[in-house]
């Protein structure tokens, strides 16, 4: 049976398209990293199925939202947990730090300049109690982990991939990287163990700056 061909449409960062990113490079499967430089994005906004990138086509089937994109692919990569309900629990790990992140985009979008206003401020305003808020969730579910993965699967499922992919991003333009996980140690320690991971360590490494 031939594999499917795979073409992943992002722009030219990390963002919402890394942890799909890093899907591939763990699971070792190929696939076409088309990259959009933002000027280009009104006029490839049209061709895309719900006007947002990432995009992800299957054999010429287009997926859009990076959730969806992310339990397909651990689905058929075997990174979905080994059962349907560690896969639901890791499904509501991707949820849970989805809320996380929406709540912190007012700081991250004026934090990486696409729009106005004072990152300082933003920073404790909306990132620390938002941080406060939803950490104390991933804390409680690594507490209950003797795997040291979110859902205690033997392997690192969806929910690792993107919580991982997300602190990297954080520890790398947070203003207070040293003091990010500050309060919550099983949090920085599933950080450690995902990016010690050889194939991740090995894409952040060889990523485009």
């Amino acid at each position: 049976i031939a594999m499917p061909s795979y073409k992943l449409t992002y722009f030219d960062a990390t963002g919402r398209g890394e942890p799909i990113r890093i899907l591939f490079a763990l699971a070792d499967v190929p696939f076409e990293d088309v990259r959009v430089p933002f000027q280009k994005w009104p006029e490839v906004k049209p061709t895309t199925p719900l006007g947002t990138l990432p995009v992800l086509e299957v054999d010429g089937v287009q997926i859009g939202q990076t959730n969806a994109i992310l339990r397909f692919l651990a689905r058929e990569f075997g990174f979905a947990g080994p059962s349907s309900l560690s896969s639901a629990l890791a499904d509501s790990m991707v949820d849970q730090l989805t809320d996380f992140f929406t709540a912190v985009s007012d700081w991250h979008m004026t934090n990486v300049g696409f729009k106005q206003g004072d990152k300082g401020v933003l920073y404790e305003s909306t990132f620390i109690p938002a941080r406060d808020k939803h950490f104390p969730f991933f804390e409680k579910a690594l507490s209950k982990s003797t795997t040291g993965w979110i859902v205690n699967t033997p392997d690192p499922t969806h929910a690792d991939i993107l919580i991982g992919t997300v602190l990297e991003m954080l520890t790398r333009l947070s203003p207070k990287p040293s003091s990010l996980f500050d309060g919550f140690p099983l949090i920085a320690a599933h950080q450690k163990k995902f990016t010690s991971i050889p194939r991740v360590q090995k894409h952040i490494a060889n990523r485009p700056k």
